[in-house]
Protein backbone atom coordinates (compact mmCIF):
# COMPACT_ATOMS: atom_id res chain seq x y z
CA UNK A 1 0.00 0.00 0.00
CA UNK A 2 1.69 3.47 -1.17
CA UNK A 3 1.18 6.51 1.35
CA UNK A 4 -2.07 7.82 -0.72
CA UNK A 5 -3.45 4.70 -0.23
CA UNK A 6 -3.14 4.29 3.44
CA UNK A 7 -3.83 8.16 4.25
CA UNK A 8 -7.09 7.18 1.63
CA UNK A 9 -7.85 4.00 4.34
CA UNK A 10 -7.56 6.36 7.65
CA UNK A 11 -9.52 8.71 5.83
CA UNK A 12 -12.85 6.72 5.48
CA UNK A 13 -12.54 4.63 8.74
CA UNK A 14 -15.32 4.50 10.92
CA UNK A 15 -15.67 4.31 14.51
CA UNK A 16 -17.24 0.74 13.72
CA UNK A 17 -14.47 0.02 11.65
CA UNK A 18 -11.81 0.83 14.63
CA UNK A 19 -13.95 -1.05 16.96
CA UNK A 20 -14.12 -4.06 15.19
CA UNK A 21 -10.09 -4.27 14.96
CA UNK A 22 -9.99 -4.36 18.80
CA UNK A 23 -13.19 -6.65 18.75
CA UNK A 24 -12.18 -7.97 22.82
CA UNK A 25 -12.40 -3.92 23.88
CA UNK A 26 -15.45 -3.44 21.82
CA UNK A 27 -17.95 -4.25 24.49
CA UNK A 28 -16.28 -1.45 26.72
CA UNK A 29 -17.64 1.30 24.16
CA UNK A 30 -20.77 0.00 24.16
CA UNK A 31 -23.67 1.07 26.57
CA UNK A 32 -22.68 0.79 30.07
CA UNK A 33 -25.89 0.20 32.51
CA UNK A 34 -26.18 0.85 35.88
CA UNK A 35 -29.17 0.43 37.68
CA UNK A 36 -30.84 -0.56 41.40
CA UNK A 37 -34.29 -1.08 42.73
CA UNK A 38 -35.18 1.92 41.61
CA UNK A 39 -34.24 1.75 37.61
CA UNK A 40 -31.28 3.05 35.73
CA UNK A 41 -28.81 5.03 37.44
CA UNK A 42 -26.73 6.02 34.87
CA UNK A 43 -26.09 4.41 31.13
CA UNK A 44 -23.58 5.34 28.22
CA UNK A 45 -25.36 6.82 25.21
CA UNK A 46 -24.38 5.41 21.88
CA UNK A 47 -22.54 9.11 21.04
CA UNK A 48 -20.42 8.55 24.06
CA UNK A 49 -21.48 10.71 26.89
CA UNK A 50 -22.27 9.44 30.09
CA UNK A 51 -25.92 10.16 31.49
CA UNK A 52 -27.27 10.03 34.83
CA UNK A 53 -31.23 9.28 35.76
CA UNK A 54 -33.03 9.85 38.26
CA UNK A 55 -37.14 9.45 39.62
CA UNK A 56 -38.64 12.51 39.42
CA UNK A 57 -40.55 13.27 42.53
CA UNK A 58 -42.57 16.60 42.67
CA UNK A 59 -42.36 18.79 45.86
CA UNK A 60 -46.02 20.13 45.59
CA UNK A 61 -47.86 17.58 43.58
CA UNK A 62 -48.25 14.00 41.99
CA UNK A 63 -46.41 14.39 37.82
CA UNK A 64 -49.07 12.57 35.72
CA UNK A 65 -47.47 11.13 32.73
CA UNK A 66 -49.36 12.22 29.16
CA UNK A 67 -51.02 8.96 28.29
CA UNK A 68 -49.95 9.04 24.51
CA UNK A 69 -45.88 9.66 25.47
CA UNK A 70 -46.48 6.90 27.73
CA UNK A 71 -48.06 5.01 25.26
CA UNK A 72 -45.08 5.28 22.81
CA UNK A 73 -42.44 4.68 25.71
CA UNK A 74 -43.55 1.56 26.97
CA UNK A 75 -41.01 -1.38 26.73
CA UNK A 76 -38.24 1.15 25.31
CA UNK A 77 -34.99 1.79 26.80
CA UNK A 78 -34.31 5.03 28.33
CA UNK A 79 -31.56 5.88 25.06
CA UNK A 80 -34.73 4.92 22.47
CA UNK A 81 -36.69 7.12 24.37
CA UNK A 82 -34.59 10.02 24.03
CA UNK A 83 -34.89 9.90 20.35
CA UNK A 84 -38.39 11.48 20.85
CA UNK A 85 -37.26 14.66 22.58
CA UNK A 86 -35.37 17.49 21.47
CA UNK A 87 -34.72 20.88 23.46
CA UNK A 88 -35.24 24.50 22.16
CA UNK A 89 -33.76 27.22 23.14
CA UNK A 90 -35.01 30.57 22.57
CA UNK A 91 -32.85 33.76 22.62
CA UNK A 92 -34.66 37.02 22.93
CA UNK A 93 -32.77 40.30 22.79
CA UNK A 94 -34.65 43.78 23.48
CA UNK A 95 -33.87 47.28 24.12
CA UNK A 96 -35.99 50.00 25.70
CA UNK A 97 -35.87 53.66 25.44
CA UNK A 98 -38.02 55.10 27.67
CA UNK A 99 -40.14 52.45 28.53
CA UNK A 100 -41.10 51.60 24.77
CA UNK A 101 -39.45 48.60 22.93
CA UNK A 102 -36.74 50.00 20.18
CA UNK A 103 -35.69 46.70 19.18
CA UNK A 104 -36.12 43.13 19.65
CA UNK A 105 -34.67 39.63 18.03
CA UNK A 106 -35.57 36.36 18.61
CA UNK A 107 -33.34 33.28 17.64
CA UNK A 108 -34.55 29.79 18.02
CA UNK A 109 -32.34 26.44 17.96
CA UNK A 110 -33.55 23.29 18.78
CA UNK A 111 -31.01 20.07 19.04
CA UNK A 112 -31.94 16.22 20.18
CA UNK A 113 -31.79 15.92 24.02
CA UNK A 114 -28.65 13.67 23.66
CA UNK A 115 -27.10 16.52 22.13
CA UNK A 116 -28.08 19.22 24.61
CA UNK A 117 -24.92 20.22 26.86
CA UNK A 118 -26.75 21.34 29.64
CA UNK A 119 -28.86 17.82 30.47
CA UNK A 120 -27.28 17.55 34.73
CA UNK A 121 -29.74 14.28 35.12
CA UNK A 122 -32.56 13.00 33.08
CA UNK A 123 -35.84 12.81 34.80
CA UNK A 124 -38.09 9.07 35.04
CA UNK A 125 -41.02 8.84 36.22
CA UNK A 126 -41.14 4.73 36.54
CA UNK A 127 -39.13 3.59 33.54
CA UNK A 128 -40.52 6.50 31.14
CA UNK A 129 -38.12 9.32 30.45
CA UNK A 130 -40.56 12.36 31.61
CA UNK A 131 -38.09 15.17 31.06
CA UNK A 132 -34.49 15.99 32.51
CA UNK A 133 -32.43 18.31 35.18
CA UNK A 134 -30.64 21.50 33.58
CA UNK A 135 -28.47 23.81 33.83
CA UNK A 136 -30.71 27.19 34.83
CA UNK A 137 -29.72 30.58 35.23
CA UNK A 138 -30.51 30.60 39.14
CA UNK A 139 -29.25 26.87 40.09
CA UNK A 140 -30.98 23.51 38.44
CA UNK A 141 -33.99 23.63 36.34
CA UNK A 142 -36.53 20.97 35.89
CA UNK A 143 -37.34 20.66 32.41
CA UNK A 144 -40.69 19.06 31.01
CA UNK A 145 -42.39 19.04 27.84
CA UNK A 146 -44.56 21.98 27.35
CA UNK A 147 -42.99 24.32 30.32
CA UNK A 148 -39.74 26.29 30.17
CA UNK A 149 -36.38 26.95 32.34
CA UNK A 150 -34.47 30.06 32.04
CA UNK A 151 -31.24 29.55 31.31
CA UNK A 152 -29.49 32.91 30.99
CA UNK A 153 -30.78 36.45 31.79
CA UNK A 154 -28.81 39.81 31.61
CA UNK A 155 -30.29 43.28 31.77
CA UNK A 156 -28.27 46.48 31.23
CA UNK A 157 -30.30 49.97 32.73
CA UNK A 158 -28.39 52.39 31.37
CA UNK A 159 -30.62 55.17 32.48
CA UNK A 160 -32.87 56.23 29.30
CA UNK A 161 -33.45 52.59 28.33
CA UNK A 162 -32.53 49.17 29.10
CA UNK A 163 -30.69 46.39 27.07
CA UNK A 164 -31.91 42.87 28.01
CA UNK A 165 -31.13 39.30 27.36
CA UNK A 166 -33.59 36.35 27.82
CA UNK A 167 -32.37 32.78 27.19
CA UNK A 168 -34.92 29.88 27.35
CA UNK A 169 -34.81 25.89 27.38
CA UNK A 170 -38.31 24.50 26.24
CA UNK A 171 -37.99 19.91 25.92
CA UNK A 172 -40.39 19.23 22.93
CA UNK A 173 -41.41 15.18 22.50
CA UNK A 174 -42.49 14.50 19.20
CA UNK A 175 -43.27 11.37 17.94
CA UNK A 176 -41.60 12.06 14.67
CA UNK A 177 -38.27 10.44 14.36
CA UNK A 178 -35.81 11.25 11.56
Amino acid sequence: MNDNGFKEYIENRTVADIMDDYSEQHSEWETLLVTDQEGVKRFRHQNGRDFFCEQYKPVDEDYAVDEKIANILSGKTIEQQMEFYYVTESYSLYSTAYGEITGENLRESSVKLCEYEGVLRLLLKGDILIGAKIKAWWGDGILLPDECVCTYYASDNEGSGTKDREDYAYLIFTDIRE
